[in-house]
């Protein structure tokens, strides 16, 4: 009977979460249309589609109806969390303690508690982009409570989506990174007060300033979805070697850059030069993973 109630409270709080972080997303994506910029936005996924910002106008019912339900979608998610993990541990019959996910677990159930307690005090709702996929990350951490085997078997379905989700996530933040760049070199060069000919054929600002955005917003629900299935090996955070660790620990560190520099803007207005160094941070971070999964075949042919 604890198997199935368990489970039961697993797969629910993976839909909780799930949805919850979705609705998160797609309220930061809007949000940009109530910027006071937000004008400069038109034809960021489209020209037909943008809205401009209009200081009395008031939300759509869509998004109100996602800001409402994004909240109560996560504590219940949290609710769900709490029981798996609990009921996880008796019938693995572990001390959870002694695990390191049943401690990030915990983190991230107290971190959902505040935020859901602070949300409208402080206005941080925009905080739910990165609460709701670490609640999720963290939950299927737990998955691996008591098992002691060091690599699950894996459909060829399932290590594909995890694989594209990487791939096609690094493909558009390379985008993001190069727009990043030619924002600050072009920057650089009006700050110098150089010549308009000698600036070559660089776009203008705010063009490369809504081409980052643009490439961010795109490639975080798959960096997400990486970073969510990645979670499946969380275990050689315990059992793996150093290699391993530092591969998760990059890969973790640039999910969450990108989320503070979609964080930032929609909550903060940051744009320009702060969200070009954040871009090149996380881009950064992420050829740590490459590098380190190119070492280790290489490491092997060199042995």
């Amino acid at each position: 009977m604890p198997e199935v109630i368990s489970g039961i409270s697993f797969a629910l709080t993976l839909l909780f979460y799930g949805a919850a972080s979705a609705l998160f997303f797609l309220d930061v994506a809007r949000s940009r249309a109530r910027l006071p910029a937000a004008g400069g936005f038109a034809g960021l996924f489209g020209g037909a589609g943008a809205h401009v910002h209009d200081p009395g106008a008031r939300p759509s019912s869509t998004a109100a109806s996602g800001s409402r339900h994004a909240p109560l979608l996560l504590g219940l998610g949290a609710l769900g969390h709490a029981t798996y993990v609990t009921l996880a541990s008796f019938v693995a019959r572990v001390c959870p303690v002694h695990s390191v996910h049943f401690m990030l677990s915990v983190a991230s159930l107290l971190a959902i508690a505040v935020y859901l307690v602070a949300r409208h005090r402080f206005r941080i709702d925009a905080l739910g982009l990165l609460i709701g996929p670490l609640g999720l990350a963290f939950l299927l951490g737990t998955f691996f409570l008591g098992k002691p085997h060091p690599e699950p078997k894996l459909s060829p379905v399932f290590i594909a989506a995890h694989v594209m989700a990487n791939l096609l996530g690094i493909a558009l933040f390379l985008l993001a990174g190069a727009s990043a760049a030619l924002y600050l070199v072009q920057e650089k060069r009006l700050k110098q007060k150089r010549h308009v000919e000698r600036m070559g054929n660089l776009p203008p600002l705010d063009t490369l300033d809504r081409a980052v955005h643009r490439f961010l917003s795109a490639g975080f629900p798959l960096l997400t979805l990486g970073i969510v299935t990645g979670t499946y090996w969380a275990h050689q955070l315990e059992t793996g070697n150093t290699e391993e660790v530092m591969r998760a620990i990059f890969g973790y560190a640039t999910w969450l850059l990108i989320a503070l520099v979609l964080l930032l803007r929609a909550a903060a207005g940051w744009r320009g030069r702060r969200a070009a160094y954040g871009t090149i941070a996380g881009l950064a971070c992420a050829g740590a993973v490459l590098v380190i999964y190119l070492i280790r075949p290489a490491a092997g042919l060199g042995g």
